[in-house]
């Protein structure tokens, strides 16, 4: 399928591509950060789809220790390497995907970090060296801090993942309505509806392509989302016309009784979300909107989140939990 948007990150990847083959070496190691949803794990797809080399994805906590960095490491391409590990042929890197990566344990982090650098590891206590064919880390994080400055630093390349705008989103909605497994027809007016509720995340629009389909399929077997099925599984999803679910409503409605910052463990408590979801899944999107701003105190709704809840006549009292605790 077509990879939407990132114009200049796949620019850049096809000059290192070129420059690659010509040296018949591997491509940089590359990070990817940012949202989740946002298309790392498609991006890294893509790279192996223009090199026509192997894809290997592993889970971060497999890299626990120098033996399974080996182990994992023994299943890269060895095609166009001696039994020494010089080159005599055409080699086909390896992209070797790791989610999350920002979970590799330290251990871990310390010999891929080597292998990546040296493409030579030794293994436990024999110290006996092995050759590694040249391969290209992929990792892709939603919080790059989290890594250690030495392995971060193995990463000569880095893109930033943000997301999609609404046009972008349209044409990967259009572009999933024909997918196997939707196989409808969907109208202009439709796909934008839902891309404005996406927040500019592939995932999302997908999943909400997915109720609108489901919608359709509800009601009689219909085979086009139009505008007034997508108001309906909106309806149904308690989604509001900007994208906002009923907590965030909450949310906003809670710092407008307030008056005042409010630390992020008693939003927690009052949404009944765990504060890491709010920071990472929930907030960035008010932000984004303009309708709420982080303090050194807490966060503070903006006027321009005022209005929006005067707006859709939200502006009524929320209930506070007996445990929350103003700050």
């Amino acid at each position: 399928m077509e990879l939407i948007g990132h114009t200049s990150t796949k620019n850049q990847i096809a000059i290192s591509t070129i420059s690659a083959r010509r040296r018949n070496r591997e491509l940089p190691h590359m990070l990817f950060s940012g949202v989740a949803g946002c298309g790392k794990t498609s991006m890294a797809r893509y790279v192996a789809n223009k090199l026509d080399t192997d894809f290997l994805s592993v889970p971060a906590q497999e890299f626990k220790d120098q033996e399974s960095v080996l182990q994992i490491l023994e299943g890269l391409n060895h095609y166009g390497y001696n039994e020494f590990g010089d080159r005599i042929d055409e080699i086909k890197p390896t992209i070797l995907f790791i989610d999350e990566i920002h979970r590799v344990p330290i251990v871990g982090e310390e010999h891929l970090g080597i292998a990546m650098e040296d493409y030579r590891l030794s293994a436990g206590k024999t110290g006996k060296v092995y050759w590694i064919p040249y391969f290209t880390v992929i990792g892709a994080t939603t919080d790059e801090g989290l890594l250690s400055k030495p392995f971060r630093e193995r990463f000569k390349i880095k893109f930033p993942f943000n997301p999609y705008s609404d046009k972008e989103i349209e044409l990967i909605i259009m572009l999933h309505a024909k997918a196997e497994d939707i196989k409808m027809q969907i109208t202009p007016l439709s796909a934008r509806q839902l891309a404005k509720r996406s927040r500019g995340i592939p995932r999302i629009a997908r999943s909400y392509l997915e109720r609108a389909r489901d919608m359709c399929l509800s009601i009689g077997g219909v085979k086009v989302i139009t505008s007034k099925i997508v108001e309906k599984t909106f309806k149904e999803l308690k989604i509001d016309g900007e994208g906002l679910t009923e907590n965030e409503i909450k949310i906003l409605k809670c710092l407008h009784r307030a008056r005042m910052p409010v630390g992020l463990d008693n939003l927690s408590i009052i949404v009944n979300e765990s504060p890491k979801t709010l920071s990472q899944s929930v907030e960035p999107f008010l932000i984004r909107k303009e309708f709420i701003v982080r303090s050194g105190k807490g966060r503070i709704i903006t006027q321009k989140g005022i209005d929006y809840l005067g707006a859709v006549g939200k502006r009524k009292k929320v209930e506070i939990p007996a445990n929350y605790e103003r700050r």
